[in-house]
């Protein structure tokens, strides 16, 4: 699916007129992810199904393809978030044995990890039908990754990707501005980040993270 949809902005993009329209605006956006977290800590695993609500604002611009195909028109844009999403600090306490269970007998470990999600942006394609549109496109953020773990250890930073599909309407307004309500569906690929820096191995394995977003914008079209 990314694959088509770079095709179809690479072909949208070939098809550039300096004459053509462009819009610009500003995007208020929230929605709800979800996902399931998997830690092995030892050999040891343990698993917990997460929902967060986000609220973030999101910039974005599109050029107009001016290619004359069914009665509607095909956009190709792009969105940016300029601030950092952060998630809420998951802790968790692994005990260890005694040694009459056959451990060590050494004191349990308090495991804390929080992320950020950062630079997250969009690459799109929207086909617009007189006040309605549809859109598909692809999501790359930076996954950055803050943890305390009494093992010493540390998880290095990763990097999100995903797909998006979405719904929505503009209202044009006087001028060449418009209003604009969305709603979309995302799912992100997989994450498996190992740890690194001492003898204890922690893996996390994200899997399953998907969200609904809903969206307003205004925007200008030039």
């Amino acid at each position: 699916m990314k694959k088509v949809i770079g095709i179809l902005i690479i072909a949208a993009l070939s098809s550039f007129n300096a004459n053509a329209e462009m819009s610009i605006g500003v995007t208020a956006n929230a929605g709800l992810l979800d996902a399931t977290g998997k830690e092995t800590f030892n050999s040891k695993t343990s698993t917990k199904k997460e929902e967060l609500g986000i609220a973030y604002v999101s910039g974005f611009a599109e050029y107009h393809v001016p290619l004359n195909i069914g009665a509607g028109q095909f956009r190709v844009g792009a969105s940016y978030v300029p601030t950092s999403l952060s998630s809420e600090t998951n802790e968790s306490v692994h005990g260890s044995l005694t040694a009459a269970q056959g451990g060590t007998g050494e004191a349990d470990r308090t495991q804390k990890v929080q992320a950020d999600i950062e630079d997250l942006t969009s690459f799109y394609v929207s086909y617009h039908y007189n006040m309605f549109f549809i859109k598909a496109g692809m999501l790359e953020a930076k996954l950055i990754t803050n943890e305390n773990l009494d093992s010493g250890s540390t998880y290095p930073d990763g990097s999100l990707d995903g797909k998006f599909f979405g719904i929505g309407f503009d209202k044009d307004l006087d001028d060449g501005v418009f209003i604009r309500g969305e709603l979309a569906q995302t799912d992100f690929d997989d994450i498996k980040l190992t740890s690194t820096g001492s003898d204890n191995t922690n893996v996390i394995d994200i899997t399953g993270l998907t969200g609904t977003n809903l969206s307003i914008s205004i925007g200008k079209t030039f």
